[in-house]
């Protein structure tokens, strides 16, 4: 369905520390990671398994009950009495309650699994993102470190004018402002890498111990040329996590809202117990009891409005999350149709007419056919639309992982 058009090799720096070895992180190893160690998805799998467990201990019958029941107890010697009784006591909810109560949660069950695979798409798209992000910051200090060799090199064109008399001081003086500027550019691009490098070590759940500054980062990024219609055709509603979780959600509302009902009817109670009325007349008992629903206006009719009311907080979030998708694969779409034109026109004719003026200009000067506002002006075309198609190709990958989210294929990869 999708043809791969755009391939993104960046080329990486290396990092030499004479005391640890160099790794090298692909994209694929920083997902499986995200995977097996990222904190939040850990939790989730701990609330999982707490909520399978619950199955086993809201079976409405409780723990039974152990009495020893004494009376008529004489002042006389030996202790005489007129009854002594050992009784057990066990109380049972009434069975239908009990049914609704474990269907309510063995769909709360489905919806924490499907939360779970939601967030496995959440954080799957997160890792996507900051290794783009980690990469981009590297191939930005690249393109920012040509920016400062070329301006020093101006640097050096426009001093040796100044000392033959062929430049004023302004202009040396401008050029180095120029220096000192690509400098600072070059520090902030070091900050962006940096602040890429942990977000996306914190997302893969990296052990502290093992963030070392020698782990590099070298892939070859692939993605397809899509089109709207495939993304809405694939995107379906009805196949997204975050909604099939809201449908459990209203399954498990309507089975609370029937165990809300369900109080109506009595529980049971059951005693058996053991007689000794003394001289040797012991007996045998049972007895049954059924609560009687006495307080329904204060305490049941409060559960019921509570299950239907939330029934309707779930077919709101329903509706917030069809548009929420919507919104999210509109806001994508564009933003991925908007890079990825700009990137093509940078690849097809901006950038060998860049690289052709700079370098036009720069000979121009030193001939003194130009000033050097007009050879500033050309090197300043010429990085920024360096800097702008690497911007533009990191918002190319960052739209397809967020289009990636509603979908069932990798389309960064």
């Amino acid at each position: 369905m999708f043809k791969p058009i755009f391939i993104l090799v960046f080329l990486i720096f290396t990092v030499f520390f004479s005391f640890a070895q160099t790794d090298t992180l692909f994209l694929k190893d920083a997902v499986e990671s995200a995977r097996l160690r990222n904190a939040e998805l850990q939790q989730m799998y701990a609330r999982l398994q707490q909520k399978k467990n619950s199955l086993r201990s809201e079976t409405g019958i409780s723990s039974p009950e152990i009495s020893y029941f004494k009376e008529g107890i004489g002042s006389g010697p030996g202790d005489i009495f007129e009854e002594k009784r050992i009784t057990v006591s066990q109380n049972i909810d009434f069975p239908l309650t009990t049914l609704y109560r474990l269907k309510a949660i063995d769909e709360e069950v489905k919806v924490l699994e499907y939360l779970i695979a939601s967030r496995e798409k959440e954080i799957k798209a997160e890792i996507k993102s900051y290794y783009v992000e980690v990469v981009y910051a590297l191939r930005l200090g690249k393109s920012r470190e040509n920016q400062l060799r070329i301006l020093q090199d101006l640097h050096k064109a426009v001093y040796t004018k100044f000392e033959t008399g062929m430049a004023n001081g302004i202009d040396l003086l401008n050029v180095e402002l120029q220096v000192d500027e690509a400098m600072n550019d070059l520090e902030q691009s070091n900050w962006i890498l940096h602040k890429a490098r942990y977000s996306l070590f914190f997302v893969m759940g990296l052990a502290v111990e093992d963030q070392s500054y020698s782990i590099l980062f070298t892939d070859t990024l692939y993605a397809p040329d899509i089109k709207i219609d495939e993304i809405n055709a694939l995107a379906r509603q009805e196949i997204q996590p975050a909604y099939l979780a809201t449908q459990h959600e209203l399954s498990a509302a309507s089975f609370l809202l029937k165990e809300a009902k369900s109080n109506l009817l009595p529980d049971i109670r059951i005693n058996l117990y053991q007689q000794n009325l003394g001289s040797g007349f012991k007996y045998r008992g049972f007895e049954v009891g059924l609560t009687i629903p006495l307080w329904y206006p204060l305490e049941y009719k409060g559960k019921i409005n509570t299950s239907i009311t939330r029934r309707e907080e779930i077919l709101w979030k329903q509706n917030e999350i069809k548009l929420d998708m919507k919104r999210q694969i509109e806001h994508a779409w564009h933003n991925y149709e908007v890079s990825r034109n700009i990137v093509k026109l940078y690849i097809e004719s901006m950038k060998s007419r860049a690289e052709r003026l700079q370098s036009m200009s720069l000979r121009a000067y030193q001939l003194g056919e130009i000033d050097l506002l007009h050879l500033l002006n050309a090197q300043q075309t010429f990085i920024a639309g360096e800097q702008r198609y690497l911007a533009a190709m990191r918002d190319y990958y960052l739209q397809l992982i967020a289009l990636e989210k509603f979908l069932e294929v990798d389309l960064v990869y």
